[in-house]
């Protein structure tokens, strides 16, 4: 898929990275979920910096968790890209804040992430199905005290 900067966008015509491309800056790394639930909390409502991060944890149970800082520099970053637009919106109870909203780009991004995100899916089933038959082999053919047997370090995460 290409995704490009739309005409008013701070680049127009310019190609956007996509969903593989950013996934695959940071292989495995938990902010590789980090862009597309942005996306999504953006794709749910407009919002600001703590709403987004409300939002985000809300839908992934607290899996993924928005570092604000963080999240305001890629946001910066987007609108750069031409994938989200901001204005000043007053603030409900206390000063004015800016408010981001996708652009098409954006939503193209966003699209992109969910088909990517299904091949991935189906990677990590296969890859998962593979790990238990031969988990299943290797029950049969070795005492549970080989250590080749047992689960490394639980770590990790989204």
């Amino acid at each position: 898929m290409v995704i490009e900067a739309t005409e008013g966008s701070a680049q127009p015509g310019k190609r956007v990275r996509t969903a593989a491309e950013r996934a695959s800056s940071n292989p495995g790394g938990r902010t590789s979920f980090i862009e597309p639930t942005l996306l999504s909390a953006l794709a749910i409502t407009p919002g600001y910096g703590y709403d987004l991060k409300r939002i985000v944890e809300e839908m992934t149970e607290g899996l993924v968790s928005l570092d604000l800082p963080g999240a305001y520099r890629i946001l910066r970053r987007w609108e750069g890209e031409g994938l989200v637009e901001s204005a000043w919106a007053p603030g409900a109870s206390g000063p004015r804040r800016r408010e981001y909203a996708l652009t098409p780009a954006g939503w193209a991004l966003l699209a992109d992430w969910r088909q990517f995100l299904d091949r991935q899916r189906r990677v990590c089933d296969l890859t998962t199905g593979a790990l238990d038959a031969a988990l299943s082999v290797a029950g049969r053919d070795r005492s549970a005290s080989d250590p080749r047997t047992k689960p490394i370090n639980q770590g990790g995460g989204a």
